[in-house]
């Protein structure tokens, strides 16, 4: 039986005044700022989670890694928003036809599925060569990649079952240049093959003439400057959602930043340090989830957020407006702390910040045990189970 207590009276206990504030400082670019969080740590603990109320969202790597977690756990998480992603597993396999490159200590595919020995695949093949994704061999790793009757490997991928009542929302803006048409597309097709109902359970938007971005009111279309109005968190979450409409405000207050280490392998081949996760991850946890009597959603936008005062970006801070009105948690652990590159040799994309969506440090990236797919997944099941 979880015990509950308020929030505020948990932060007492930690001998933390609910009026202790580090002043808030504005930096980054108008595409995306960040504000310094409060300097007041808390300790995670469990909050009344509606089992069937947990999606991923992201943007980018961060949205291949939504869409990667959501395939993963989807025991635990029900939907999810890609704004611009791959799709599960496909950085690594090998289709038929396409070109290798030599395997060497500098490439950005160090683990291939499929290759030949000595050789690997082009960097960002499904980004950059959607055209060479054969779709139907996408939910073959899904289903059989941990053993079929029985389950032979842990921490692997939840039953595919779990995914047939699904909810995914999935954006290609007209003029990305990082996720080239077709790239999105993939990930509605592998979709299409894992749900149910796929013209019930999958939006599919393709006609936004937006660069490469999660958009916001504020964001303008390619080559303008005024602001166009399009709504993606509000877009995503009144999809995934049967009963959000309009955002609230966003209560500064409510942002917490959490110790990330507590969920850390510290030793062995499997230590996180060095695989650039973060000490510290963020949470905004709505006033009326504080107390524990209500139960809440909740929105896991995993991304990079370096240092010691991890910053909420703009769509994030959208996605708080709604989840203050509709009981919504939102929560971003953090990637972009300490890299080994004498550890893992082959991992530009992690060294620069970017969660792993490449398997650039281990072959399992993609499994539960994948290095950082591990800490997220502790991390949610803390908050949802108190595990």
């Amino acid at each position: 039986m979880m015990v509950r207590v308020t929030f505020a009276t948990f932060l007492l206990s930690l001998g933390i005044s609910a009026a202790e504030r580090a002043p808030l400082t504005i930096s980054g670019s108008p595409e995306e700022k960040t504000v310094a969080l409060p300097h007041r740590r808390i300790k995670l603990q469990q909050l009344n989670v509606k089992p069937e109320g947990v999606i991923t969202a992201g943007c980018s790597h961060a949205g291949d890694f939504a869409h990667q977690f959501h395939i993963a756990f989807s025991s635990s998480v029900k939907g999810s928003c890609v704004f611009s992603g791959q799709p599960y597993h496909c950085a690594v396999t090998k289709f038929p036809g396409e070109e290798f490159v030599t395997q060497n200590d500098h490439s950005s595919v160090p683990n291939c599925d499929g290759c030949p020995e000595g050789q690997t695949l082009i960097y960002d093949h499904c980004k950059n060569h959607p055209q060479w994704v054969d779709v139907g061999m996408l939910p073959d790793f899904v289903r059989r990649s941990c053993g079929q009757n029985p389950i032979v490997y842990e921490e692997c991928i939840d039953d595919p079952a779990e995914l047939f009542e699904a909810r995914a929302f999935l954006f290609q803006p007209t003029h990305d240049r990082c996720y080239l048409d077709g790239a999105v597309a993939n990930v509605q097709a592998l979709y299409g093959q894992l749900v149910a109902s796929p013209e019930k359970n999958v939006k599919y938007v393709d006609d936004q003439p937006f660069p490469h971005t999660l958009p916001t009111n504020s964001t303008p279309y390619f080559n303008e400057t005024l602001p166009a109005g399009y709504d993606g968190p509000g877009e995503c979450l009144r999809w995934v959602y049967d009963d959000v409409d309009y955002a609230g405000a966003y209560e500064e207050k409510n942002l917490f930043v959490f110790d990330q280490t507590e969920f850390w392998e510290l030793e062995g081949d499997q230590a996180t340090n060095g695989t650039g996760a973060n000490e510290f991850g963020a949470i905004y946890i709505p006033t009326d989830c504080q107390s524990g009597e209500e139960e809440c959603k909740m929105v896991m936008v995993t991304g990079g957020c370096g240092g010691d005062n991890p910053g909420f970006g703009e769509s994030d801070y959208d996605f708080a407006k709604y989840g203050e009105l509709h009981n919504i948690i939102v929560l971003k652990s953090c990637v972009g702390g300490y890299f080994d590159k004498d550890r893992f040799t082959n991992a530009p994309e992690v060294q620069r910040g970017l969660l792993d969506v490449y398997g650039q440090l281990s072959s399992d990236y993609a499994w539960q045990s994948g290095f950082h797919m591990r800490m997220v997944g502790k991390i949610m099941k803390r908050i949802m189970y108190g595990q």
